[in-house]
Formats: structure tokens, C-alpha cells, sequence
């Protein structure tokens, strides 16, 4: 009894660690993958002793992420919380808003808030970095350029009916098909990309938000 409890135990342990870690090595993988699809400029390279200096630049990103949820949910009069690395039924958030009383028709620039906050970040990291090409602001650049391209691919494919995934709540409030929303990620994460490595490039994708809408667009300068 005591060996079938103990196996019993340490299945649940295996279990609850493969959930809390899966999402995290997702991310993880697919950051670095896209680091080595790039091609080896100084833009984006790292040296193995800046772990400290991007550890801080992602968590930059992610506190800007969920404080742009934030934003949202005060301009709508509604009441939102923040939490990082925290447990939320039995699974693993690096960063993670809960609201209440958000308006039906606020729904959608709430979930897309965190996003549009990453445009703002990756404009500031980018700018910065032309300036004053340091670690941090590589590191900064780099996570607001593909995070939520590998947060879209964990909602889509991993955890598709998790409705506190802001990819998830995209498509649900629009209507949007996981390969329709993983195009349009994809497509203003392969423009930001080409902007690191080009700095003549004219245009600006963005996403914007008002009281009841989200829109992606394409800026140029006149």
C-alpha cells in the first residue's frame, strides 16, 4: 500500500510539473528557433553571460504585456488584477490579468490590450537599440517581437480551449480561425523583423484598440 501510494504520488508530481513546464519550454523552444532562423547579425546575438540582462528585459516585456490589459480595463471601468509566475487551476501563467465586470463590447481590446502594449515596447526597444545598441535592449527588442507569435502557437495548438489565453479570446470575440490569427501574429513579427535588419524601412505594423474594437494596421509615414 505504501510503495502504490508513494508510485501514485510521484505520478501526480510528474503531471503537475509536465503542465506547469510544457507551456514555459513552448515558448522557450520556439524563441530560440526563430533566434537561429534569423540570420547571425550582431542585432540579435547573445553571449551566454547576458542571461541576467535578458532575464530583466523579458520581464519588462511581460509586466508592460499584462499592464496593457490594465490600461484597458481602467479606461472601460472595470477592475483587473495582475499576477506573475503564479498557478491558476492547476496550470502555469508566466504573467496573467483577471478582470471582472469587463463589458461585452470590451471584451476584445481587453484581450488585445497586452499586444498593442507590445507594439509601444518593441518601438521603444528598437529606437533604443539604433541609439545604444546595448544587451537589454536586444534582448527587449527580440521578446516583443516574437513572444506573441509563440503565445499564439500555445493557445492554437496546445491549450485551444483555455479561456484566459488572450490568443484564444481573439478569436473567440472575432470570429477569427487559428490559421487566420497565425498568419496576421506572423506576418507583423516577420515586418518587425525585417525593420531590426533594415533601417530605412518606412512602415509601422501596429495594433490598435479603442472602447470596442482592435484593428491591426499598417502605418506610413507621409
Amino acid at each position: 500500500m505504501i510503495d502504490g501510494y508513494m508510485l501514485l504520488r510521484a505520478h501526480t508530481f510528474n503531471t503537475h510539473m509536465k503542465r506547469i513546464l510544457k507551456p514555459i519550454a513552448i515558448k522557450t523552444g520556439f524563441a530560440l528557433s526563430m533566434l537561429f532562423l534569423i540570420p547571425p547579425l550582431g542585432a540579435l546575438a547573445f553571449d551566454a553571460g547576458d542571461a541576467a540582462t535578458v532575464g530583466a528585459a523579458y520581464m519588462t516585456h511581460l509586466f508592460l504585456h499584462e499592464v496593457g490589459h490594465q490600461v484597458i480595463a481602467e479606461d472601460v471601468g472595470a477592475h483587473s488584477q495582475m499576477g506573475f509566475f503564479t498557478l491558476k487551476n492547476g496550470r502555469f501563467y508566466p504573467g496573467v490579468s483577471t478582470h471582472q465586470n469587463i463589458p461585452r463590447e470590451s471584451r476584445l481590446p481587453y484581450a488585445a490590450g497586452g499586444y498593442r502594449m507590445e507594439c509601444y515596447t518593441f518601438e521603444y526597444a528598437l529606437q533604443s537599440y539604433r541609439h545604444k545598441p546595448t544587451t537589454y535592449h536586444k534582448a527587449l527588442m527580440f521578446s516583443s517581437c516574437v513572444d506573441f507569435l509563440a503565445y499564439t502557437l500555445l493557445a492554437n495548438y496546445v491549450q485551444p480551449d483555455n479561456d484566459t489565453y488572450d490568443p484564444n479570446l481573439i478569436r473567440e470575440e472575432t470570429g477569427l480561425s487559428k490559421g487566420s490569427l497565425l498568419f496576421l501574429v506572423m506576418a507583423k513579427s516577420t515586418l518587425n523583423t525585417y525593420r531590426i535588419f533594415n533601417e530605412n524601412s518606412n512602415f509601422v505594423p501596429i495594433i490598435t484598440v479603442d472602447r470596442t474594437s482592435a484593428a491591426f494596421v499598417i502605418r506610413f509615414p507621409f
